[in-house]
């Protein structure tokens, strides 16, 4: 009785098959995670958090989501300019543009952190008057809070 095990070949089809199930299921968890529309995402945002870390209290750090696609931001230190789309609850910012002043070492990490996490950014997520954008994996990378002109 000649028992052999099947060659890589038979098994490559199952492992593709697998591995596009899992991926899709990971974008529709990260679809159903964000489930904000534009309308919720609109205004002005305050920053609370990065990456668990809550800001410095010299800096005001904020975000505007305008409803044509259009981003902006004051990291404390530099404007941030930048479009987003979101669809199906998914997220993606384009390059972000920032102007080039110099502040406090302290605040020029906090911007690089606050870069980052919006570069990550792949949701969002709205509570009431919080936001939460998070990460391709359903990580939190910012908490914000609305600011109280936008709402």
């Amino acid at each position: 009785m000649n028992h052999s095990i099947p060659g890589p070949m038979v098994f490559a089809p199952i492992l593709l098959s697998l591995l596009c199930l899992f991926g899709c299921a990971a974008a529709a968890d990260a679809g159903e995670a964000g489930g904000v529309g534009a309308a919720e995402l609109t205004g002005d945002w305050l920053v609370e958090e990065i990456d668990g870390k809550p800001l410095l209290s010299e800096a005001e750090v904020t975000l505007t989501f305008g409803p044509e696609g259009a981003f902006s931001g004051d990291s404390g230190v530099n404007r941030l300019r930048s479009s987003y789309r979101l669809e199906g609850g998914l997220l993606q910012l384009s390059e972000i543009m920032a102007t080039r002043m110099a502040g406090p070492p302290e605040l020029m990490e906090q911007e690089s952190r606050l870069m980052a996490a919006l570069r990550q950014a792949r949701a969002a997520q709205v509570n009431g008057d919080g936001l939460r954008l998070l990460d391709a994996a359903g990580g939190v990378r910012v908490v914000a809070r609305a600011s109280s002109e936008s709402r």
